[in-house]
Formats: structure tokens, C-alpha cells, sequence
């Protein structure tokens, strides 16, 4: 039911941590199946790629939410849609997830943030972890997500909390 708002109500926007977990499972398993050449790694076939097609298939198991790839638009306090910003290494970087779930007209329902890595170019996991960290604290997402696939499917998945 919705509310005044348009909105869900909490519980019609509410996932756990296993739900999405499973959810996440269940996307690469089908990804693997419906398109295994995506994962070969003498294809190269570049992450973004990878990344746009796992989140379509993400998105037919969410409800009540948006699952976007690279955004980088948030609402602010007086509803206008600004560049999402995280402090990384001192510096306020442009941030741009390689796949969210959340609701484009808020701030208020981030709910998961993933960032994704092909396990043969794998060199930047402690930077996207520091990245989905910045996430967490600055754009108030409730879950945060490393995922590193190999031809096989997930070879690393790896929940990431706030250090705050």
C-alpha cells in the first residue's frame, strides 16, 4: 500500500541482507547461463558491459525500487538532483557505482551499492572497498557489496560495512 507520498510502505521496501544476497546468487547464475560468453576471459568483455546486463537481470527480482548502473545523481534536502560526491583519499571524488538498488527520487531508500570486478582484473579491491565504505557513510546506503566474478561465476562476494 502506498502512502501519501507515493511511496511503498517500509515493509513493501524492506529486503535483508540474505534476501539480497540470494537475489544477487540467483542474477549470476542466470547472467552464467543466459550469457556465459560475458565471463570468458579471452573475450575481455568489459565491466560496464557486465555490469549493465547483471543489473537488468537484478531488477526483475527488486520491487519498489530502482537498479541503475554508473549513476551519479542524488536528491538533495530541496529535491534537486546533484553529482553524488564521496571523500576518497582527502580528496571529494565524482562517485559512480557500478550497480545500485535504490529510489532515484530520494536520498532516503539507498539500499544496496555494488562494485564489481573480473577476477583477472582485480587489482582495484581495496580501492572499491574504500569506495563502497565511502558509500555507506556518505550517501547513506544501507548495504554495501564486493563481487568478483570469473568464468565460473562469483568467485568473491563480500559484504562491506561501515568502519563508523
Amino acid at each position: 500500500m502506498k502512502n501519501k507520498s507515493n511511496l511503498p510502505s517500509k515493509t513493501e521496501m524492506s529486503y535483508s541482507q540474505q534476501q539480497l544476497e540470494n537475489i544477487i546468487r540467483e542474477s549470476v547464475a542466470i547472467l552464467l547461463k543466459e550469457r556465459p560468453n560475458l565471463l570468458k576471459r579471452n573475450y575481455d568483455i568489459h565491466e560496464r558491459t557486465i555490469c549493465s546486463k547483471l543489473a537488468c537481470i537484478i531488477e526483475k527480482h527488486i520491487k519498489n525500487y530502482h537498479v541503475d548502473t554508473e549513476y551519479n545523481r542524488m536528491t538533495d534536502e530541496q529535491n534537486n538532483q546533484i553529482i553524488k560526491k564521496i571523500p576518497l583519499r582527502g580528496n571529494k571524488k565524482k562517485a559512480r557505482p557500478d550497480i545500485v538498488i535504490h529510489r532515484e527520487e530520494d536520498a532516503l531508500h539507498n539500499l544496496l551499492v555494488i562494485e564489481l570486478k573480473l577476477a583477472w582484473k582485480n587489482k582495484g579491491k581495496k580501492k572499491d572497498i574504500e569506495k563502497i565504505k565511502a558509500y555507506l557513510e556518505v550517501l547513506n546506503y544501507q548495504y554495501g557489496l564486493y563481487i568478483e566474478l570469473n568464468e565460473n561465476g562469483i568467485k568473491c562476494l563480500e559484504w562491506v560495512w561501515n568502519d563508523k
